[in-house]
């Protein structure tokens, strides 16, 4: 169904110029500013004005503990240069010096509380800070000073996206580039916003785009090579990783997508089986999901068998967790919720290391159980996602349905299901926002765009979930009948595993 929205680092901001030629040559004006406010600081080292020109010049240059120099100078002769203050805030922001970066856009807008970029600046530490609220409020202050701020409208999507609001942001990311088209940080967010959504042929289109204006920015080739991933195109998305690497090789996500899609080419995802828990529900398997949608922070979910438990890799508290299905948005949106937790770093995955040492959550208090956690790791062979229709007036729509994830049965960038005899599938309709169903023959008619079928899901459900969903139409020659009963009798997975010899890597 439609995935529950995943979670991404944004971009950083693009580069000033696009093309190499104009990069170099803004790159000599700045090296140009620099000598020139240094030859007027060796007439008088007390020139204010100098010195934050030159501190400015050597932050676009990626100088930032130079420039931070040249603005500590230049405040302590001026202190209440607003500029130096903005400036400064800058380059501590680079430098991921984000309270002192804050308090410095704080005394900026004291000084300066209408100019629209210094709310901007703030918004975007804010943001970084996580908090949300605060960094809408400074986009929303900086827009009504001037409506047609792109890098405003940016920053207030970019937020509205993690967020989960992903159709709002969408909005603002479309109003951005309706002013400037070619705004790599609004394309490559709203290629983000798109793979949340399933729309990932045209999230792809977006990451295209955005490599054709900045083909040396990582975070688009991560965000890109995610989207392959999803699609199983384990082979370009290793390749998009690999070269998000080589320009950035601290890339956390990247590293984790390059390994992910070398897994993806050699196996179809991993069992994990816990033990040891009180509640006996968790002793079982987990399955790793690979549809689309279920990413938490970027990396893979692992699911019980009947779809009920799922665990996840939680960045703020560094280590794998475990929740019900129905809290996966939440935890997708930021939530560190959860009733059992690995140590600390340790990797789930690893088959020559098994994880113990788990907590559970006992209704009242964290238990710690020295025994706890992973019996085993298996490699599988076979993963596929199911489920079974049941309560159709056709006899032959109740029956098994197998994903097909390859690129020629994709519809609307989302996998099919098809039936056991091959006769019919179903598909996800965007212009009707719910799952249906019609011949296998309609395949081609219905990649084109048009809307056929003879059953159908309740809209924005996903037929995935644990859960079942029923309460489906089916169309009966004449008119559309709805059937309370009709529809999922079970979802889970068919698969085939085989003991796992190498070690795999949390990070």
């Amino acid at each position: 169904g439609r995935p529950p929205p995943a979670r991404r680092p944004p971009p950083g901001r693009p580069p000033a110029r696009s093309s190499p030629a104009g990069a170099m040559n803004h790159r000599a004006e700045l090296q140009n500013a620099v000598r020139k406010a240094t030859e007027l600081l060796a007439k008088d080292p007390h020139n204010a004005k100098a010195l934050r020109e030159r501190g400015e010049a050597k932050r676009k240059l990626g100088q930032h503990k130079d420039a931070i120099v040249d603005f500590n100078a230049a405040l302590a002769f001026q202190p209440s240069m607003a500029l130096a203050l903005a400036g400064r805030g800058a380059a501590r922001r680079a430098l991921r010096q984000l309270p002192e970066a804050l308090t410095d856009f704080d005394a900026a807008l004291k000084l300066q509380p209408h100019n629209s970029l210094f709310l901007l600046d703030r918004g975007a530490v804010r943001h970084a800070l996580g908090q949300p609220a605060e960094a809408l409020g400074d986009a929303e202050a900086a827009l009504r000073l001037k409506p047609s701020f792109v890098a405003a409208l940016q920053l207030r999507g970019e937020v509205k996206r993690k967020l989960g609001k992903h159709r709002e942001a969408i909005v603002d990311f479309n109003s951005a580039l309706n002013l400037e088209p070619r705004h790599v940080p609004a394309l490559a967010s709203r290629g983000s916003a798109k793979r949340a959504m399933g729309l990932r042929m045209e999230a792809l289109a977006d990451f295209d785009f955005a490599l054709q204006i900045a083909p040396r920015n990582p975070a688009v080739f991560a965000g890109r090579g995610a989207t392959r991933l999803e699609l199983r195109m384990a082979d370009a998305a290793h390749s998009d990783f690999e070269a998000a690497l080589a320009l950035d090789p601290g890339n956390e996500f990247a590293k984790w997508g390059r390994d992910a899609s070398i897994l993806q080419l050699e196996t179809a995802g991993l069992q994990i089986t816990l033990s040891g828990f009180q509640s006996s529900g968790l002793n079982t398997k987990f399955i790793e999901r690979r549809r689309p949608g279920f990413a938490v922070s970027g990396y893979p979910t692992y699911w019980s068998i009947n779809g009920t438990y799922f665990l996840f890799w939680c960045e703020k508290e560094e280590r794998w967790k475990g929740n019900k299905w129905s809290n996966l948005q939440k935890v997708q949106q930021g939530s560190t919720a959860g009733f059992i937790s690995a140590p600390v770093g340790a990797d789930i995955r690893s088959a020559t290391n098994p994880a113990r040492g788990w907590h559970e959550y006992d209704g009242k208090s964290w238990v710690a159980l020295p025994s706890a956690g992973v019996a085993s790791v298996m490699s599988l062979k076979v993963n596929i996602q199911t489920v079974t229709l049941t309560g159709f007036a056709r006899p032959a729509l109740n029956t098994r349905y197998g994903e097909r994830f390859k690129p020629r049965f994709l519809v609307n960038g989302h996998e099919t299901y098809w039936s056991s005899d091959g006769q019919h599938f179903l598909y996800w309709s965007s212009k009707e926002s719910r799952w249906k169903g019609t011949l296998a023959t309609d395949l081609q008619r219905v990649q084109s765009g048009h809307n056929l079928g003879f059953i159908g899901a309740p809209a924005e459900e996903d037929i995935a979930s644990p859960e079942g969903v029923r309460g489906w139409h089916e169309w009966d020659g004449v008119e559309w009948v709805y059937e309370e009963q009709a529809g999922v009798l079970t979802a889970g997975v068919l698969a085939t595993a085989r003991e796992v010899q190498q070690h795999h890597h949390q990070q």
